[in-house]
């Protein structure tokens, strides 16, 4: 069987979901509601963002709270009572790959990752010749800055943020570390950042920027501390459990000290499963597959990207299959295109080169790194992962309060 078939017998099973449903809402049909209720009129939303829209309904203060990591698999995890649970108003779908870089992309461009080009949390830039960290903008040899590179961000991101167009008085508020980012000023649309030290500060931010304001707002809301934990611990260790409870706890307080004029909507950028260590496995480019490759790898956790010299596709599908087994798929890049999983439409022409020409794509909680290093890289050494397409990893709650 091809690569495709394979998923597509997996999404049938539901082993396996897509991130298109014809009945289920998606990460970008959310992006383009909240667009819409913030007043940006550059694009015309879907069916479903219309839909979406409508039920989360007009108000003036729009709260939008992204806490990483928190898939359905961590809200179906909170007591019966849980404030987060009460108010699930449906479960949705992220992009592929379920990862933070691809799914914040979206978040801020309303478009699919066929579109905006944030491929994984490393990212194939051209003008690099390399893989990036788009989130950190920093290249993988030597942790470089591209700035320093000359990596132009207007390039690297070639769909501008629409939250630029919002008309509102729009902030964001994120953890301090990351208010001066290249990538918050991107993801921002050039809006204003607010730091936070703590969660509970960041809640505080929030509720003092809405209740003392003159004219309607929109503020994003960004907490990484359960995706951070999630990693190093794996999702269903008591911390993470208790930081989980600590979330729902600081989203009722949330809702509860915002007027009625406010609406809260809670969502995220991906679920967790997690990898024992039997689980973790390296890519090594040995000199059986090293000169079939144009570039080195890229991608995440559960997807790799390959970039092939154009006669050596079936050679190195050969060399990949017997060592993967039932573990991971090898499809080629049109191929996964084809099946929607970067979105409904092809890759625009200027990112395409970023995808590569085929892909290796877990089939459950087996992760695969390329480190360019001897020895184990750092994301073997961790116990949560995300970015394949387990339902674990995929499905998203929206949460509206």
């Amino acid at each position: 069987m091809i690569g495709t078939e394979i998923l597509m017998d997996a999404f049938r099973d539901r082993k396996l979901v897509p991130p298109l449903s014809s009945a289920r809402a998606n990460l970008v049909d959310l992006a383009q509601a909240v667009g819409k209720l913030a007043g940006v009129c550059s694009f015309e939303p879907t069916a479903r963002a219309k839909t979406l829209a409508d039920s989360i309904g007009e108000s003036d203060h729009l709260v939008l709270v992204l806490i990483d990591g928190f898939g359905m698999v961590m809200v179906d995890s909170l007591p019966e009572g849980a404030f987060m649970r009460r108010h699930v108003q449906e479960e949705m779908r992220t992009v592929f790959p379920s990862t933070t870089a691809v799914a914040l992309t979206t978040l801020t461009t309303g478009r699919w990752p066929a579109a905006h080009g944030v491929t994984a949390w490393w990212t194939h830039l051209p003008d690099l010749g390399s893989a990036a960290n788009t989130l950190q903008y920093t290249a993988r040899a030597g942790n470089r800055d591209l700035l320093e590179r000359g990596i132009d961000p207007k390039r690297s991101f070639p769909v501008p943020s629409m939250w630029a167009g919002i008309p509102r008085d729009a902030a964001l508020v994120i953890p301090q570390e990351i208010t001066d980012s290249v990538y918050s000023g991107y993801f921002s649309g050039g809006r204003r950042a607010i730091g936070y030290d703590s969660v509970r500060a960041g809640v505080d931010a929030v509720i003092e920027r809405v209740n003392n304001a003159s004219e309607k707002t929109f503020t994003y809301f960004y907490i990484s501390q359960v995706d951070s934990l999630a990693h190093r611990q794996g999702w269903e260790r008591p911390e993470v459990l208790r930081a989980m409870r600590e979330m729902d706890t600081h989203m009722a307080r949330l809702r509860s000290e915002l007027g009625s004029n406010a609406r809260v909507v809670v969502t995220a950028d991906h679920g967790f499963m997690d990898a024992e260590p039997r689980n973790r496995h390296s890519l090594k480019l040995t000199r059986q597959i090293q000169p079939l490759l144009r570039v080195a790898p890229s991608g995440d956790a559960r997807v790799i990207y390959l970039h092939t010299l154009s006669w050596a596709k079936e050679r190195v599908r050969r060399y990949l299959e017997p060592r993967f087994g039932e573990r991971f798929v090898v499809v080629d890049t049109e191929d996964a295109i084809a099946i929607g999983l970067f979105g409904p439409d092809d890759i625009e022409e200027d990112v395409r080169e970023r995808f590569g020409d085929m892909m290796i794509i877990s089939m459950g909680a087996d992760v695969l790194e390329y480190n360019p290093g001897r020895g184990p890289g750092r994301m073997l050494l961790l116990n949560g992962h995300h970015s394949g397409l387990s339902p674990e990893e995929m499905e998203i709650p929206l949460i509206v309060a």
